[in-house]
Protein backbone atom coordinates (compact mmCIF):
# COMPACT_ATOMS: atom_id res chain seq x y z
CA UNK A 1 0.00 0.00 0.00
CA UNK A 2 0.97 3.41 -0.91
CA UNK A 3 1.80 5.79 2.36
CA UNK A 4 -1.70 7.18 1.68
CA UNK A 5 -3.74 4.18 3.42
CA UNK A 6 -1.48 3.68 5.80
CA UNK A 7 -1.55 7.09 6.82
CA UNK A 8 -5.42 7.52 6.90
CA UNK A 9 -5.10 4.09 9.04
CA UNK A 10 -2.87 6.13 11.72
CA UNK A 11 -5.65 8.89 11.04
CA UNK A 12 -8.87 6.17 11.93
CA UNK A 13 -6.71 5.28 15.22
CA UNK A 14 -5.62 8.50 16.31
CA UNK A 15 -9.78 10.08 15.84
CA UNK A 16 -10.92 6.72 17.68
CA UNK A 17 -8.34 6.46 20.36
CA UNK A 18 -6.16 9.26 21.43
CA UNK A 19 -7.65 11.00 24.71
CA UNK A 20 -5.36 14.41 23.47
CA UNK A 21 -6.86 15.47 20.12
CA UNK A 22 -3.66 17.89 19.19
CA UNK A 23 -1.24 17.69 16.23
CA UNK A 24 1.80 15.73 18.09
CA UNK A 25 -0.70 12.77 19.06
CA UNK A 26 -1.77 12.95 15.52
CA UNK A 27 1.75 12.83 14.18
CA UNK A 28 2.74 9.67 16.46
CA UNK A 29 -0.49 7.95 15.04
CA UNK A 30 0.26 8.52 11.44
CA UNK A 31 4.26 7.89 12.19
CA UNK A 32 3.51 4.36 13.65
CA UNK A 33 1.38 3.45 10.56
CA UNK A 34 3.87 4.22 7.96
CA UNK A 35 7.42 3.33 10.16
CA UNK A 36 7.86 -0.38 8.85
CA UNK A 37 8.55 1.47 5.59
CA UNK A 38 11.60 3.26 7.10
CA UNK A 39 13.77 0.75 5.67
CA UNK A 40 12.80 1.69 2.01
CA UNK A 41 14.15 5.65 3.27
CA UNK A 42 16.91 4.35 4.94
CA UNK A 43 18.55 2.36 2.09
CA UNK A 44 17.30 4.59 -0.63
CA UNK A 45 19.67 7.16 1.11
CA UNK A 46 22.41 4.99 2.06
CA UNK A 47 23.53 2.77 -0.98
CA UNK A 48 20.74 3.26 -3.06
CA UNK A 49 18.99 0.07 -3.03
CA UNK A 50 15.77 1.09 -1.07
CA UNK A 51 13.77 -1.44 -3.27
CA UNK A 52 15.84 -4.76 -3.20
CA UNK A 53 15.74 -4.44 0.90
CA UNK A 54 12.05 -3.06 1.44
CA UNK A 55 10.54 -5.14 3.62
CA UNK A 56 13.20 -7.24 4.99
CA UNK A 57 13.97 -6.10 8.08
CA UNK A 58 10.95 -4.05 9.51
CA UNK A 59 8.16 -5.45 8.31
CA UNK A 60 7.89 -8.07 11.31
CA UNK A 61 5.83 -7.89 14.68
CA UNK A 62 9.07 -7.79 16.33
CA UNK A 63 10.01 -4.53 14.82
CA UNK A 64 6.48 -3.28 14.85
CA UNK A 65 6.41 -4.38 18.78
CA UNK A 66 9.66 -2.37 19.74
CA UNK A 67 9.12 0.74 18.25
CA UNK A 68 5.62 0.66 19.30
CA UNK A 69 6.71 0.09 22.62
CA UNK A 70 9.21 3.51 22.54
CA UNK A 71 6.55 5.30 21.67
CA UNK A 72 3.87 4.26 24.47
CA UNK A 73 5.90 6.40 26.79
CA UNK A 74 3.80 9.55 25.07
CA UNK A 75 0.63 7.57 26.06
CA UNK A 76 -1.14 6.71 29.21
CA UNK A 77 -3.90 5.07 28.60
CA UNK A 78 -4.11 1.57 27.65
CA UNK A 79 -7.17 2.39 25.31
CA UNK A 80 -4.00 4.40 22.95
CA UNK A 81 -1.66 1.88 23.84
CA UNK A 82 -3.63 -0.60 22.23
CA UNK A 83 -4.90 1.59 19.07
CA UNK A 84 -1.26 2.17 18.44
CA UNK A 85 -0.06 -1.53 18.08
CA UNK A 86 -3.42 -1.82 15.92
CA UNK A 87 -2.56 0.74 13.64
CA UNK A 88 1.05 -0.18 13.16
CA UNK A 89 0.14 -4.08 13.11
CA UNK A 90 -2.19 -3.06 10.19
CA UNK A 91 0.68 -1.75 7.69
CA UNK A 92 1.79 -5.57 7.73
CA UNK A 93 -1.99 -6.69 7.13
CA UNK A 94 -2.32 -4.13 4.30
CA UNK A 95 1.28 -4.54 3.15
CA UNK A 96 0.33 -8.28 3.06
CA UNK A 97 -2.30 -8.04 0.07
CA UNK A 98 -0.54 -6.19 -2.87
CA UNK A 99 0.95 -8.21 -5.12
CA UNK A 100 4.56 -8.21 -4.64
CA UNK A 101 6.49 -8.27 -8.16
CA UNK A 102 9.84 -7.69 -6.02
CA UNK A 103 11.76 -11.45 -5.31
CA UNK A 104 12.02 -12.44 -2.97
CA UNK A 105 8.34 -12.61 -3.21
CA UNK A 106 6.44 -11.45 0.05
CA UNK A 107 8.29 -10.77 3.64
CA UNK A 108 8.63 -12.13 6.68
CA UNK A 109 6.35 -11.40 9.06
CA UNK A 110 8.07 -13.41 12.45
CA UNK A 111 11.88 -12.55 11.47
CA UNK A 112 14.27 -12.93 12.86
CA UNK A 113 12.66 -15.82 14.70
CA UNK A 114 11.24 -17.81 11.13
CA UNK A 115 12.61 -16.73 7.52
CA UNK A 116 9.41 -18.03 5.63
CA UNK A 117 8.20 -15.17 3.43
CA UNK A 118 4.10 -14.49 3.49
CA UNK A 119 2.25 -12.77 0.75
CA UNK A 120 -1.14 -12.93 -0.15
CA UNK A 121 -1.50 -10.50 -2.76
CA UNK A 122 -4.32 -9.70 -4.61
CA UNK A 123 -4.93 -5.79 -4.71
CA UNK A 124 -2.55 -3.98 -7.78
CA UNK A 125 1.26 -2.76 -6.43
CA UNK A 126 2.42 0.71 -6.95
CA UNK A 127 5.05 0.82 -9.24
CA UNK A 128 8.21 2.32 -8.12
CA UNK A 129 10.93 2.06 -11.40
CA UNK A 130 11.67 5.14 -11.95
CA UNK A 131 10.24 8.57 -11.96
CA UNK A 132 7.76 7.82 -15.84
CA UNK A 133 6.52 4.66 -13.34
CA UNK A 134 5.62 6.77 -10.55
CA UNK A 135 3.25 9.02 -12.77
CA UNK A 136 2.23 6.18 -14.96
CA UNK A 137 -1.50 5.01 -15.35
CA UNK A 138 -1.50 1.78 -14.03
CA UNK A 139 -0.15 3.87 -10.30
CA UNK A 140 -3.26 6.26 -11.09
CA UNK A 141 -5.62 3.51 -11.16
CA UNK A 142 -3.61 1.93 -8.31
CA UNK A 143 -3.50 5.01 -5.97
CA UNK A 144 -7.75 5.08 -7.22
CA UNK A 145 -8.54 2.15 -6.08
CA UNK A 146 -6.55 2.41 -2.33
CA UNK A 147 -8.27 5.68 -2.28
CA UNK A 148 -11.94 4.22 -2.57
CA UNK A 149 -11.16 0.90 -1.04
CA UNK A 150 -9.65 2.59 2.30
CA UNK A 151 -9.24 6.64 2.53
CA UNK A 152 -12.87 7.40 1.37
CA UNK A 153 -14.64 4.74 4.19
CA UNK A 154 -12.04 6.14 6.25
CA UNK A 155 -12.87 9.82 6.09
CA UNK A 156 -16.39 8.95 6.14
CA UNK A 157 -16.25 7.55 9.45
CA UNK A 158 -13.79 10.34 10.95
CA UNK A 159 -13.79 13.05 8.57
CA UNK A 160 -16.14 15.67 10.58
CA UNK A 161 -15.04 14.68 14.01
CA UNK A 162 -11.22 15.11 12.52
CA UNK A 163 -12.26 19.00 10.72
CA UNK A 164 -13.66 20.13 13.96
CA UNK A 165 -10.62 18.94 16.34
CA UNK A 166 -8.05 20.75 13.55
CA UNK A 167 -9.99 23.92 13.45
CA UNK A 168 -9.75 24.29 17.18
CA UNK A 169 -6.37 26.48 18.64
CA UNK A 170 -5.43 23.66 20.90
CA UNK A 171 -4.96 21.53 18.19
CA UNK A 172 -2.28 23.34 17.22
CA UNK A 173 0.08 23.57 19.99
CA UNK A 174 2.81 21.37 20.55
Amino acid sequence: MTPIVHSAIGLLGWQKAASKKNIKTLFLFVLISNIPDIDFLIFLFVDGKGLQVHQSHTHNIFFIGIFTFLLFFFFKKKKERLALFLVSFSHLVLDLIIIDPVPPIGFRVFFPVWNKLFNFGFFPNFLRGGFADVFSLPNLMTISMEVLCFVVPILYLCGKEVKVHIKKKEFWKI
